[in-house]
């Protein structure tokens, strides 16, 4: 080359630029790999420490002492409801020997016996008490009378109302009536009570449902059976028996 022609410029190979953009690419490609690698262990190593966390968790736990507590409780509820039946039949004696009846007579009248049939106009007076904490009211009750124990006559009585601490003396009626008995049964009672020399024993059976408590929020229904009996029947005239006081009790 001569001293006073111009310079030109080199160009380098194609392949030399194609090289050098490779090189970049690759350069790019390794630094994105490394991030999401980066990423990918942080996730994997947050897992793995949850998961320590939670075993650890486990571990502090007493669970023998869960199970313990568990069970007992079982056993206790189980206890109380096979028990509870038995409290509860308490609690309402309790409160039934608080609910007392007393007969204080019963007088039949006009008092006819054959060998197949019986009649009579009845009058029962009971004495009745509540020393409860609750007022009671009585309601569709049956009263049975018998001789011995043939039954004889049936009736129902009227509702009536006993409040807290209160004595009441109730009255039922039955109208004369003629009932059927089996045959010589009435004569076979007689001839009994007078060769053994001693009175007519006739029973009261009363049958009825109670509410305790009249508030809506403060109110118990109950079946309640009482007897009273037996109950010495003496004649006072021709056709009239009379008998009483006598005790009754609770049933139930």
């Amino acid at each position: 080359m001569d001293e006073n022609e111009t310079p030109q410029r080199v160009r380098g190979p194609e392949g030399y630029n194609r090289l050098t953009t490779l090189e970049m690419e690759d350069q790019a490609n390794a630094s994105s790999t490394g991030g999401e690698s980066d990423c990918a262990s942080e996730f994997r190593q947050f897992c793995f420490d949850l998961h320590q966390q939670l075993e650890s968790a486990c571990h502090v736990i007493d669970w023998d002492r869960i199970f313990m507590i568990a069970f007992v409780t079982i056993a206790i509820v189980l206890v109380i409801f096979a028990f509870f039946p038995y409290l509860r039949t308490q609690l309402i004696s309790d409160q039934r020997l608080q609910h007392q009846f007393m007969l204080n007579s019963l007088t039949i009248s006009d008092f006819h016996a054959a060998s197949d049939h019986v009649t009579g106009k009845c009058d029962v007076m009971f004495n009745i008490s509540n020393q409860g904490d609750r007022s009671i009211y009585h309601e569709t009750s049956v009263l049975s009378i018998f001789l011995d124990h043939e039954l004889l006559w049936v009736a129902r009585t009227g509702d009536f109302f006993v409040d807290i601490g209160n004595d009441i003396v109730f009255n039922v009626s039955i109208n004369k009536t003629t009932v059927s008995v089996p045959a010589s049964f009435v004569p076979t009672a007689f001839v009994e009570s007078r060769t053994l020399h001693r009175p007519l024993r006739f029973k009261l059976k009363y049958d009825g449902m109670l509410r305790e408590g009249l508030a809506a929020w403060y109110e118990e229904r109950a079946h309640i059976y009482i007897i009273c009996g037996w109950v010495d029947m003496q004649f006072v005239n021709e056709t009239t028996l009379e008998g009483g006081p006598a005790n009754c009790s609770v049933v139930n």
